[in-house]
């Protein structure tokens, strides 16, 4: 069953670590429908779309592996009670990952919303 938990702790940090990845290498064309970083600012201007994406992409990626190895120790330094902790670390992961998304926000707020 612990096998299960790990799993499941570390499938947040790894879906930020790819989708990182996908967009460090491939940035998803402008206002695409699919997986794609889209706010208000980024479908109104192309520049910020692909900061966002530039930043974003380098912003998950380490938040992925920092999350993922810390994560990961935590969950393999108490192991004897992983059925209570499990969950905390998924709530302190999708923090992360909220903080993340505000970061990548403001940062465009910032560099591009009097560009309109």
């Amino acid at each position: 069953m612990y096998e299960i938990y790990f799993s499941i702790v570390m499938l947040a940090p790894a879906a930020m670590l790819i989708v990182g990845l996908m967009w460090k290498i491939s940035p998803p064309p402008y206002q695409s429908k699919g997986l794609a970083y889209s706010t208000e600012i980024t479908r109104k201007n192309p520049d910020a779309w692909a900061a966002a994406h530039r930043h974003c992409a380098r912003l998950w990626m380490r938040t992925g592996i920092i999350s993922g190895g810390a994560s990961a120790f935590l969950m393999i330094l108490f192991k004897e009670n992983y059925s209570v902790f499990w969950m905390w670390l998924i709530v302190g992961q999708m923090a992360l990952f909220c903080v993340s998304v505000f970061m990548i926000d403001l940062l465009l707020k910032n560099q591009f919303d009097g560009d309109q």
